[in-house]
């Protein structure tokens, strides 16, 4: 599947509202489309900005925000549970960027946003275990980030065949992604966007049409009432 990009989403867009081929005299600019994309975008990833302080003079880049990604399947693995990250967050001090993540245990319950899992450092989850008083994390469950994996310390997904996963990874704020940059989206969410930006403009009159007065379905219809044509 092609890399998905706010050029690429905007130029399907407009060929949408266009009705076909992108027309020289439309009156909706591929800009304006990029733009809406953008919004569309923000809304649907429920981006939030950064709302902390760093500590140990560390810095969280500027235009940086938070997208929440749901419907992440787990699996089981090695008597442990793991699940694959949506997208590549931006890397931040301690693995900052996988920012939380919030379980949802059955298909008819909703996501619990009030408790989220324990973020782990690299290699704490052994430490942990060899501690009498703290290798059950009091009951919680953790996870650590290894590359584009977290690995949970329970298996969730034998507990809870049915869960599912939302997290909240930091991305750039669309805006600063280039026409041509890989956006930080879901190949499913592709379409969504598109619908979402075509309703936008769908009650917009399209550009280029003329009234056919000769052809078959206007015959003996009033001018003012008969219907446009290519």
């Amino acid at each position: 599947m092609a890399v998905s990009t706010i050029y690429r989403l905007a130029e399907q867009a407009l060929s949408l509202i266009e009705g076909g081929d992108l027309k020289a005299g439309s009156s909706i600019s591929l800009a304006e489309i990029k733009i809406a994309i953008g919004q569309v975008l923000n809304t649907l990833l429920k981006t939030e900005y950064f709302t902390t302080n760093l500590k140990m003079g560390e810095v969280i880049p500027n235009g940086s925000v938070i997208g929440l990604y749901e419907g992440i399947e787990v699996v089981s693995s090695n008597g442990k549970s793991q699940a694959t990250l949506p997208i590549k967050p931006i890397k931040l001090p301690r693995n900052m960027g996988v920012w939380a993540v919030y379980p949802k245990y059955t298909t008819s319950s909703n996501y619990e946003y009030d408790k989220e899992f324990i973020p782990l450092q690299m290699g704490q989850g052994g430490m942990i275990k060899s501690q009498p008083l703290f290798n059950d994390l009091l009951g919680q469950v953790g996870y650590e980030n290894f590359g584009d994996k977290l690995i949970f310390t329970k298996d969730i997904k034998q507990m809870y065949p049915d869960v599912v996963l939302a997290m909240r990874l930091a991305i750039m704020d669309i805006s600063q992604y280039g026409d041509f940059d890989a956006l930080p989206i879901l190949p499913e969410m592709e379409m969504q966007v598109i619908t979402e930006v075509v309703k936008l403009y769908s009650s917009q009159p399209t550009a280029n049409k003329i009234v056919d007065a000769t052809s078959a379905e206007n015959t003996g219809v009033p001018l003012n009432q008969q219907k446009q044509s290519s």
